[in-house]
């Protein structure tokens, strides 16, 4: 009886479950370009599991409703990185998010202590304007002071990624050397990145264009390019057919080269507006959102392809 007894103790020994070890501290991104971001400067970070909370696919989210699977991942993380300045699409740029978080989480903003920041066009007047136009609540598409797309320029994108290593640095002093050195080598191939955008603005005959939105505005002012006007005032609304003959006019009193659309948004309004001006339409990508196995390049790839595809539409002098 003991035998068996003590047979039976030592196969339960080797069925229970081994004893958990150290869990994975869960750092989320809020939107996919930073997500991009977040995976080369924690990279390799011993216990530490990357993620993103809104899908992929998303974009620029500024009117996005939280899913369920949203609050899941907010509800699990560590940490959470923001790219603030009110592009998360809730008041003081997160705070909805903050509230879901689990206590003792932290939220990491990657635009703190960031230099170079422009205006939003997002102003009063345009938000009355489309307010009393459209009937939509001016309050909850207003932008913050300041442009939160930050993440569409190379050179902002890099001085990102030091402030995103120095944050994470300072939470996690036993690996603080490897958070820096990736954010270092992060900083160094975006910075050669925005070099490119500098030179490929410097050769390009066309100055002037018109943009989606302000998205492209810190790239714009890297490449020396000038916008000269907005398809849409706010994301989400479409250009109405007096908008577009406006638009035109402008264009034509500017010399505009080309409408630049994005591939988030349709693009019929900028085909239409490019082919009343006699002007190409060209989409690039801002890499607001793309594959959820995007390779640690993706980036870099993206962007190349648009500075491609500006030249070439663009020409050169």
């Amino acid at each position: 009886m003991r035998a068996a007894a003590l047979l039976l103790l030592l196969c339960l020994s080797f069925c229970l479950p081994a004893p958990a070890q150290c869990a994975e501290r869960q750092i989320f991104a809020s939107v996919y370009p930073v997500w991009l971001l977040l995976r080369q400067v924690a990279g390799g970070v011993p216990g530490v599991r990357v993620g993103l909370v809104l899908s992929a696919g998303t974009g620029c989210p500024h009117d996005y409703a939280l899913a369920p699977q949203d609050r899941m991942a907010l509800a699990r993380a560590d940490v959470l990185v923001i790219n603030g300045l009110g592009l998360e699409p809730f008041p003081g740029g997160g705070d909805a998010m903050r509230r879901l978080l689990k206590p003792g989480a932290r939220v990491v903003d990657a635009s703190q202590g960031v230099a170079g920041l422009l205006p939003s066009s997002w102003t009063e007047e345009s938000a009355q304007a489309m307010h009393d136009g459209h009937g939509h609540d001016r309050d909850a598409h207003r932008h913050g002071r300041w442009n939160p797309h930050i993440f569409a320029a190379p050179s902002m994108m890099a001085a990102m990624a030091l402030s995103l290593g120095e944050q994470l640095a300072a939470l996690d002093p036993a690996n603080a050397a490897l958070i820096r050195g990736n954010a270092r080598l992060c900083h160094s191939r975006l910075t050669d990145l925005a070099r490119e955008c500098a030179e490929t603005g410097s050769r390009v005959a066309g100055r002037h264009i018109l943009a989606q939105h302000d998205i492209f505005s810190y790239l714009a002012r890297d490449m020396g390019l000038v916008i000269d006007g907005f398809l849409q005032a706010e994301e989400g609304a479409a250009p109405s057919a007096h908008d577009l003959l406006d638009l035109a006019r402008l264009m034509r009193s500017q010399g505009t080269a080309a409408v630049i659309t994005e591939p988030q948004y349709p693009g019929r309004s900028g085909t239409v507006l490019a082919r009343e001006v006699g002007v190409p339409c060209l989409e690039i990508d801002p890499v607001a959102s793309g594959p959820e196995d995007a390779p640690a390049d993706y980036y870099e790839q993206i962007m190349r392809r648009n500075l491609r595809a500006l030249e070439g539409t663009l020409g050169t002098r």
